[in-house]
């Protein structure tokens, strides 16, 4: 295994890695503005909804929204301005086998045949560790093959367009906490429940199910990095019908417990002469 330098557990902040010839980085879900040129071509993936306004190659500023589950191509060289209030955790890789074939920037890029690869980066990431380095290097190339793929030509693929897409997404996190069901989002969009489980699986990578669990594990680590409030409490708040539910679902999908992760109340901040509280 490979150790980070820091572990922060909570992700509270960004966690990079230097392995393999490649560069990796795990944004938090928090607000940003940053300018940049990108140093070289680069694989973004976005975990969570994002908006805000970005100027691409241009000074002309204009609002942007990311769809969850979704991939981004940054060429080398791209000028780049962005700023959202509060951003989305946000995996980025470059290196030897990441590559802009057409070099132009592309955003909203259907990352079904990327999640699976994405998934166990972030995971690694947030615990502090990696596997050897033909296992890095495996799911390296992965990732980076599902960027250049040709897309998936189904029939629910097709029908499954970002802006049917977004309007599940934004139901999704305004009912995260009650009772929510396949079919009702079918209802909402005016699909079957087993239409919409098909065409949302071949678009994003996840049957609505699973995307609806992710959601709320991720909700829950929010809250649990931001707020005071009892575990039990933040389960409910989730969606989740317990805390053990809560920390299962957790563990299976980040490798964390609710209890690595640090609490406000945890956090010493140091007073006059530079002695913690």
């Amino acid at each position: 295994m490979y150790p980070l330098s820091d572990h922060p557990g909570a992700a509270s902040g960004p966690i990079s890695l230097s392995l393999a010839g490649h560069q990796l980085s795990l944004l938090p879900a928090a607000g940003y503005d940053v300018g940049f040129t990108a140093p070289a071509d680069s694989l973004g993936f976005a975990f969570d909804a994002q908006t805000g306004r970005h100027a691409v190659g241009s000074d002309r500023v204009g609002p942007f929204f990311r769809l969850p589950n979704t991939l981004a191509l940054t060429p080398h060289g791209c000028d780049i301005r962005s700023a959202s209030a509060a951003g989305g955790e946000y995996l980025v890789v470059s290196g030897a086998s990441i590559e802009v074939r057409a070099h132009a920037y592309r955003t909203n890029i259907g990352g079904a045949d990327a999640l699976p690869a994405a998934a166990r980066l972030r995971k690694w990431l947030l615990a502090g560790s990696c596997p050897g380095q033909l296992d890095l290097e495996e799911c390296l190339r992965a990732f980076s093959a599902a960027a250049q793929g040709g897309g998936n030509p189904r029939k629910a693929s097709r029908w499954m367009t970002s802006g049917r897409f977004r309007r599940l997404t934004e139901l999704i996190e305004e009912n995260l906490g009650s009772g929510l069901t396949v079919a009702r989002l079918g209802r909402e969009i005016g699909v079957s429940a087993s239409f919409l489980s098909r065409a949302f699986s071949a678009f994003c990578g996840q049957t609505p199910y699973d995307f609806i669990l992710t959601r709320r594990v991720q909700r829950a680590r929010r809250l649990i990095a931001t707020t005071d409030c009892p575990l039990p409490e933040i389960a409910l708040q989730a969606g989740f019908s317990s805390q053990s539910h809560m920390t299962a679902s957790m563990k299976a999908r980040l490798g964390l417990r609710p209890s690595t992760i640090t609490r406000p109340r945890q956090i010493r901040r140091p007073v006059a002469g530079g002695r913690p509280v």
